[in-house]
């Protein structure tokens, strides 16, 4: 089991065929032999394939906008607003509709900050944005927002090290010195 009491999906927890439901094996699959999982009836080959996450920095007067998570993973620590990218939606409008579905605000993303990405876990997609309108809510997944100036950017409480990497680099491109 994962997160709290939902199943995580890897590789070593597929056991069938999601076409055929018959046994799942392992085997070396060309042209790079590397080792999936292949159906045994049907020879359908299951590659598991990271999940995308599109977040933004939100900026405003020098600031910016960080949300204390109050869901797993992470509950009480702090991260910015973003989430996972939907099924036939573009990166760049996922982390639009995150920053708003988050925070109640719209936002016009203003550059690509970077993208973290580490074994076993989501790629992460980070913007610049600023703010163009709504107005400031919490909703389900987190229980506070705050606008910190980045000498007010509370290191030890991040939730995530993407998050960190990501702060750490907005603060540099500032031409400041990045804490934590």
């Amino acid at each position: 089991m994962g997160v709290g009491d939902n199943p995580v999906l890897t590789p070593a927890t597929m056991s069938f065929c999601p076409l055929c439901g018959a046994r799942l094996a392992v085997e070396a699959v060309p042209p790079d032999h590397r080792e999936q999982k292949v159906c045994s009836r049907c020879r359908f080959v299951f590659y598991l394939n990271p999940k995308v996450v599109a977040a933004t920095i939100p900026e405003q007067d020098g600031a910016i906008l960080l949300t204390r998570r109050s869901i797993n993973p992470g509950s009480g620590l702090w991260t910015f607003p973003g989430g996972f990218v939907d099924f036939g939606e573009t990166v760049t409008d996922g982390a639009m509709r995150e920053t708003f579905e988050e925070t109640g605000l719209k936002v016009d993303l203003t550059g690509l900050l970077n993208v973290y990405t580490y074994p076993a876990a989501p790629v992460i997609i980070v913007y610049k944005a600023r703010v163009i309108g709504g107005t400031l809510t919490t909703c389900d997944e987190n229980d506070a927002l705050e606008w910190v100036r980045p000498e007010q950017i509370p290191w030890d409480a991040l939730a995530f090290q993407s998050t960190r990497e990501a702060l750490r680099e907005w603060v540099a491109a500032k031409g400041l010195m990045p804490g934590g």
